[in-house]
C-alpha cells in the first residue's frame, strides 16, 4: 500500500498570521472603543450633574475593571481564548445597549461592560501575538499595530461627538455595535478560514 499523500498544491503558499492580521483586529477594536470615548463622560455629566461624582464613578469602575482583569487568565484557561475574545466583542455591544438607557444604573453597567470587554480583547490578542509573531518581528508588529490604531483614536472621538450631537444617542452607540460586530466577524473569519490566520493557541 502506498503511503504517499498528495497535499493541495496551494498549501505551502498559505500565509500564517502576520503583523497585518493583528493590526487589522486592533484597528477595528480601537474604533469600537474610541467612537464613544468622548461621549461617555458627557453622558455621565448629564446624568449626575457634578464633576466630582463623575470622577468618583470613573475611579470605582476602573478599580472594578482591574479586579476583573486579574481573573482573566483563569477565564481563558476555563473557556479558551477564542471564546473570551468573542465575549469581549459582545460586551462592547452590550455596554452600548446599557448606555442607550441614559440612566445611572445603565451608565454604570455600560462602563463596566466596556472595561471588561476591552480587558478580554487586549489580553487574548496579546496571547495570539506572542504565539504567532517571532521575537525578531515583535517591534515591527507593534509599530504597525499602533500606527493602524492611530486612525481610530484620532477620528473616533470626533465621530462619536458628531453622531451624538447631530443624530442622538442611538447613532453614537449604534456605531459601536456595528464596529463590535465587524470585529467579531473579522476575528472568526481569520479563525475559521482555510489559511487559519489565527490558529488555536499553543497554550
Amino acid at each position: 500500500m502506498s503511503t504517499h499523500v498528495r497535499h493541495p498544491i496551494w498549501l505551502p503558499a498559505l500565509r500564517p498570521a502576520d503583523a497585518r492580521t493583528f493590526a487589522s483586529l486592533y484597528a477595528v477594536e480601537s474604533f469600537a472603543r474610541a467612537t464613544i470615548s468622548s461621549v461617555i463622560p458627557i453622558q455621565a455629566y448629564e446624568i449626575l450633574h457634578n464633576e466630582r461624582i463623575v470622577s468618583i464613578l470613573y475611579t470605582i469602575v476602573s478599580l472594578m475593571g482591574l479586579s476583573v482583569t486579574l481573573f482573566m487568565p483563569m477565564l481563558i484557561r476555563r473557556f479558551a481564548r477564542r471564546w473570551v475574545y468573542t465575549a469581549g466583542c459582545v460586551l462592547l455591544a452590550i455596554g452600548s445597549a446599557f448606555f442607550i438607557t441614559h440612566t445611572l444604573p445603565g451608565q454604570i453597567a455600560g462602563m463596566l461592560c466596556r472595561v471588561m470587554g476591552a480587558s478580554a480583547l487586549s489580553i487574548t490578542l496579546n496571547l495570539y501575538i506572542m504565539d504567532h509573531i517571532r521575537k525578531t518581528d515583535f517591534m515591527q508588529a507593534e509599530s504597525l499595530r499602533m500606527a493602524w490604531s492611530m486612525f481610530a483614536w484620532t477620528g473616533g472621538p470626533t465621530l462619536g461627538i458628531f453622531l451624538y450631537t447631530h443624530f442622538g444617542i442611538y447613532a453614537a452607540h449604534g456605531a459601536v455595535v456595528v464596529f463590535a460586530f465587524a470585529l467579531l466577524c473579522l476575528f472568526w473569519f481569520y479563525r475559521l478560514s482555510d489559511n487559519q490566520s489565527i490558529r488555536p493557541g499553543k497554550s
